[in-house]
C-alpha cells in the first residue's frame, strides 16, 4: 500500500514537471517574439529619435538588434541541445521542386493580397516615430541594402529556425493530424500581426505562407531547404523592381 503510495506520488511528480517545463517553454517562446519582433524595431526608433538620427541609422540598429536575436536563439538552442536542426544533409533534387513551389505559392497568395488589398490595413504601431525618422533623415543606398538583407536573409534564418526548426520539434512532433504544421502556420501568421498588418486577411495571408514552409519542412526534414525556400519567396518581391533596374541600366548603357 505504502509502495503503491509513493509510486502515484511520483508519477503526479513527474506529471507536475513535465507541466512546469511546457509552461515555462510557451512563456519563453512569448518572450522571444517580444524580444526579436517587437523589441528591435522600438529601441531603433527610439534611440535614432532621441539622437536626431535618420532612417539609415534607424535601419543599422535594426539589423543589429536581429541578429543579436539570432546569437541569442542560437545559444537557447545549444542549451535545449537542438543544434541537431541545423545537420548537415547531401544536396537534393527535391530542392528544385520546393523552390518551383514556392515561386506557385507566391503568385497564388500575390494575386490573394492584391485582391483583398483594400480590406488590408498597412498601418504600423510606430508610424508616428517613422515620419520623425524620416524627417531627420531619408533613407539612402545603405537603408535600401539593408532592408533586402533583412527580407531577404537575416528574416528568413531567424523566422524558419524559431518557427519550424524549433516549434515543430518542441509541440506535437511528427503529429498524425499535422498539428505541429497548423501550429506553426498560426504562429508564424500571428508573429506578422505584431506590428502591423492588424486584420484577418493578413492573418489568414502569413497563416498560409507559414503552412506552406512548415510542410516544406515536415516532408524534407531539412531546415536549410526551408530557409532557401523563405528566402526565394522574400526575393520574389524584389524581383520586378532589381530586373527594372538592370534591364534599365543595360539599356541606357549599351543600346542607346
Amino acid at each position: 500500500m505504502l509502495g503503491s503510495t509513493a509510486s502515484g506520488q511520483d508519477n503526479l511528480s513527474k506529471k507536475y514537471d513535465e507541466k512546469h517545463k511546457e509552461t515555462k517553454t510557451i512563456w519563453n517562446i512569448f518572450a522571444y517574439f517580444l524580444l526579436s519582433t517587437y523589441l528591435p524595431q522600438t529601441i531603433g526608433l527610439y534611440v535614432a529619435i532621441i539622437l536626431g538620427l535618420g532612417a539609415d541609422v534607424y535601419s543599422l540598429i535594426l539589423t543589429m538588434g536581429l541578429v543579436g536575436s539570432f546569437l541569442l536563439l542560437i545559444w537557447w538552442l545549444k542549451k535545449q541541445k537542438m543544434l541537431f536542426i541545423f545537420e548537415k544533409k547531401s544536396w537534393n533534387w527535391s530542392t528544385i521542386f520546393y523552390l518551383f513551389a514556392t515561386y506557385v505559392v507566391h503568385q497564388v497568395l500575390g494575386n490573394f493580397w492584391e485582391r483583398f488589398a483594400h480590406l488590408i490595413n498597412h498601418r504600423n504601431i510606430h508610424d508616428v516615430y517613422f515620419a520623425l525618422i524620416l524627417s531627420n533623415g531619408q533613407p539612402t543606398f545603405l537603408s535600401t541594402v539593408l532592408s533586402f538583407i533583412l527580407t531577404v536573409v537575416i528574416g528568413p534564418i531567424l523566422e524558419e529556425t524559431l518557427d519550424r526548426g524549433y516549434l515543430m520539434n518542441i509541440f506535437f512532433s511528427k503529429s498524425k493530424y499535422y498539428l505541429d504544421v497548423i501550429l506553426s502556420g498560426l504562429i508564424f501568421g500571428l508573429s506578422h500581426l505584431i506590428l502591423s498588418h492588424r486584420d484577418p486577411i493578413s492573418l489568414l495571408y502569413y497563416s498560409l505562407i507559414g503552412f506552406f514552409f512548415a510542410l516544406v519542412y515536415r516532408w524534407t526534414k531539412n531546415l536549410k531547404i526551408t530557409i532557401l525556400c523563405h528566402s526565394f519567396f522574400n526575393f520574389l518581391i524584389y524581383a520586378k523592381p532589381i530586373w527594372i533596374f538592370v534591364s534599365n541600366y543595360v539599356y541606357y548603357h549599351f543600346f542607346r
